[in-house]
């Protein structure tokens, strides 16, 4: 499956293409056979505006850089990478569809960006009614009131599921149409609440209790986290979806996968805690000064003279106009400026982690998060499900030999 890219903002973008002697340069071979690796369809190339000359697209002549080629017809022994046509991650943005994230954040809902997503007519998916609960999990809401979101859904998933046995068709049309319950079940979880038509955003700001403004911080939030092209946990869900599963099930394999150790420990703890460090001081600078003397990493920052998530800036523009001279913003402005100086600009994280405790979901910061990134599982479970073949990895065994 040939990715589906859009360029036409990119002409001119140097760092997405190569010339034909840069790229064969990189690769160690001849022009000729990087002609060859066109024609197989190993290296995607497109001819340049106003010229007879072609350029080669850098991210795949990156992706063949330091394999080796061991077959006398120049093709590689290792597995082809899965390929997608949702995201697009280069080093100044996101891209979405082959449009920018960015630009998506600033107007679109988290309706409108999965129909862009999941390739979809909104009115069609959203504009139905919300679906009823199930009378076998009305009897577990007082059970369940204790329970962690994850627990929240692991228990109701399957019985809300197993309630609609449409939920069970695998075609496009079908997931599409589970999906968008999917998703409305899972706001709903996070609320606390019962599944509503209204827009995302301004369903969990109302069952969340926010602040005056805050669902415009929701919105921009649900739409920039919906996806990360292959992170481990998104990779983690086509994986599941490699043998056919279905939007409930797919979404219980992201929510898995995010409570491995890796994530919760290295990842959003370490960050979590840094947050209240510089939330709990009265200059959050202080707190990124305080790491830096005692040598420890600063968590939900990107080490030094990385480039700055793209998604950060306008994730704390949206969060300074409806927060204002919030105390705990100006003190996560303080330690984003101190972190600078040593040239470590602020991961997209810590802005989601800010979000969940100003909504109070103390210990579940990350839930709103996931709200928008269900699209992103969904979309790739989709993908895998309707046009990757089956896939059947093998193994490199360097264990003893028999």
């Amino acid at each position: 499956m040939t990715p589906v890219i859009n360029v036409s903002s990119m002409m001119d973008d140097k760092t997405l293409y190569m010339t034909a002697e840069e790229a064969s340069r990189a690769l160690g071979v001849s022009v000729a056979t990087l002609y060859a690796y066109v024609s197989r369809k190993q290296i995607r190339s497109e001819r340049v505006p106003g010229s007879k000359a072609r350029r080669y697209w850098k991210a795949d002549v990156d992706r063949l850089r330091g394999r080796d080629i061991s077959t006398a017809d120049g093709t590689f022994e290792t597995p082809v990478p899965a390929e997608t046509s949702i995201t697009l991650i280069t080093e100044d943005c996101l891209y979405f569809r082959g449009r920018s994230a960015i630009e998506l954040a600033a107007t679109s809902t988290l309706e409108s960006l999965a129909a862009l997503i999941w390739e979809a007519d909104e009115k069609e998916i959203f504009g139905g009614p919300a679906p009823h609960m199930p009378p076998t999990l009305a009897a577990l809401q007082t059970p369940l009131r204790d329970c962690s979101l994850s627990e929240r859904c692991f228990a109701s998933f399957p019985l809300i599921e197993r309630a609609d046995p449409r939920s069970y068709d695998l075609s496009g049309a079908g997931y599409r149409r589970t999906a968008a319950d999917v998703l409305r079940w899972f706001a709903a979880l996070v609320g606390r609440s019962t599944p509503s038509s209204q827009p995302v955003h301004h369903f969990l700001a109302k069952a969340l209790r926010a602040p005056k403004g805050f669902d415009e911080i929701i919105r921009t939030l649900l739409v920039l986290s919906a996806d990360h092209e292959f992170d481990p946990i998104t990779y983690a869900v086509r994986a599941s979806a490699n043998v056919g599963i279905t939007p409930y099930q797919a979404v219980l394999a992201g929510l898995i996968a995010g409570q491995g150790r890796r994530f919760q420990a290295e990842r959003y703890g370490s960050c979590s805690r840094f947050l209240q460090e510089i939330l709990n001081g009265k200059n959050g600078g202080d707190a990124v000064v305080a790491r830096l003397r005692s040598a420890q990493p600063l968590a939900g920052f990107a080490s030094p003279r990385s480039r700055p998530d793209p998604r950060t800036a306008p994730m704390m523009e949206v969060i300074g106009q409806v927060l204002g001279r919030d105390r705990d913003f100006i003190r996560l402005v303080h330690a984003q400026q101190a972190a600078l100086e040593v040239g470590s600009p602020m991961d997209f994280i810590l802005t989601t982690l800010f979000v969940g405790h100003k909504l109070g979901i103390t210990g579940e910061e990350y839930a709103i998060t996931s709200v928008g990134r269900i699209v992103g599982w969904i979309a790739h479970a989709m993908e895998q499900q309707l046009h990757g073949e089956l896939v059947r990895p093998r193994a490199r065994y360097v264990g003893r030999l028999p």
